[in-house]
């Protein structure tokens, strides 16, 4: 299974947001963490006023560069749709099946 970070942009102090971790499928792994409440990615948003998803997370993960200046949308375990109005940094792969780091 692939491991992606996202990472949103710095702050306006410059201190890095915790970045969310999800697998293929969009799950959020590593709440234990950050307690965080969101379960599932769904995808991102080019302007957070608009509500529409412009870029699925199946097909984020196709292209990681895509997202960067995006706003993350998830969903938690309540059906709840929330756009994260801090935009996306970056997408990286953090980990591969078998344990292979990049």
């Amino acid at each position: 299974m692939t491991t992606f970070k996202i990472q949103k942009e710095p702050s306006a102090d410059h201190t890095l947001p915790y970045p969310y971790f999800a697998d293929e499928s969009g799950a959020i792994g590593r709440q234990d963490v950050w307690k965080g409440n969101p379960t599932q990615v769904v995808g991102f948003q080019a302007d957070p006023n608009v509500h529409s998803i412009d870029l699925l997370w199946e097909d984020a993960i196709q292209d990681l560069d895509q997202a960067s200046g995006m706003y993350l949308v998830t969903i938690d375990a309540d059906g709840e749709f929330v756009t994260h109005l801090t935009p996306v940094e970056s997408v990286t792969v953090v980990a591969l099946t078998g344990g292979e780091v990049r």
